[in-house]
């Protein structure tokens, strides 16, 4: 199938990372490659673009349209952004250092619309499956059909922030004892009738905040960008930009920590007079508040809706 996806806050991104003639930079979710298409334009003519996407669709996608561009300039690398440093030994050198690295979290329409994740509720009769990649070895079908009602509750409270969660794992439980829950009209039948009616008519699906968290356990997203934040860093060179364009708070939330923190001279706890920890800092914060997409860009594209934009630079 085509991999359509419309990249959000492009412009906005491409500012923060300052892009010049010459330069390399790294996009860690390649998608539809919107911002490698875009830096690798302007990085012409030596410079060079790794582009790095779990989902193999989007890699072989790109690489038909490499040809339709006429771009030499792109690395396309198919593997999963928590092995980062790995990867740039692998296509550049060990001591390789960038001008700046790009994450665009979430997903894509295509990912949305193919039948055979089983991302989205509003395919009717698609599997439970909900992987990135083939090296993701976990199905939402297995997560739903084997955890105890407990377990569930945490994982759609926890990555979810759904208010019903236990409710909702309790009418799981007693559904599977009858039969296996297999598809995902199963499931937002489920959901929807152990919500009470009166917060069914709300401006999101009843059945939203459950995907996403059985997506977030699935693909481990929040651990591996955990991981990652810190190798994209120790990646940059000085003055090198990392922009990271994310679309759940729970994931906004680890950015923010994270530039927070690694901007910090000391992490001491304020009662200590003298700092003990030896930490410097790394980063200088370009964006002391959240980027959000404008009205005209949410109106041509809402999936951009929820995006929030992040950026630092290597100090």
């Amino acid at each position: 199938m085509e991999y359509k996806h419309t990249p959000v806050m492009l412009k906005e991104a491409m500012g923060y990372l300052a892009i010049k003639p010459g330069n390399n930079y790294i996009d860690c979710t390649l998608g539809g490659g919107g911002y490698t298409a875009a830096l690798a334009k302007k990085v012409l003519p030596e410079g060079k673009i790794l582009a790095i996407d779990l989902d193999e669709m989007a890699i072989n996608n790109f690489k038909f349209k490499i040809l339709n561009l006429k771009l030499s300039n792109i690395i396309l690398a198919h593997g999963n952004f928590k092995n980062l440093s790995e990867m740039v030994k692998e296509y550049f050198t060990a001591d390789a250092k960038f001008d700046g690295i790009v994450f665009d979290l979430g997903l894509s329409g295509a990912q949305l619309e193919d039948r055979s994740r089983g991302f989205s509720f509003n395919l009717t009769g698609a599997p439970l499956g909900m992987n990135f990649g083939e090296e993701i070895g976990e199905r939402a079908e297995n997560i739903i059909n084997s955890l105890e009602a407990e377990e569930l509750a945490k994982i759609f409270r926890d990555y979810g922030e759904e208010k019903f969660a236990y409710k909702i794992a309790l009418a799981i439980a007693a559904e599977r004892r009858s039969a296996r829950i297999t598809a995902t009209d199963q499931l937002v039948k489920i959901i929807t009738g152990a919500i009470p009616k009166r917060f069914l008519r709300g401006k999101i699906h009843p059945a939203t905040k459950v995907f996403q968290s059985l997506r977030l356990a699935v693909n481990r997203e929040l651990p591996n960008l955990r991981e990652a934040l810190p190798q994209a860093v120790s990646l940059l060179k000085s003055g090198g930009k990392l922009v990271v364009i994310s679309y759940h708070s729970l994931e906004d939330r680890i950015v923010k920590q994270y530039f927070k923190e690694e901007a910090k001279d000391c992490l001491c706890p304020p009662a200590r007079p003298v700092c003990q920890c030896g930490h410097k800092a790394l980063i200088k914060i370009l964006t002391r508040k959240v980027l959000r997409s404008t009205g005209e860009e949410v109106l041509n594209n809402p999936r951009a809706r929820s995006a929030k934009l992040r950026a630092a630079e290597k100090i």
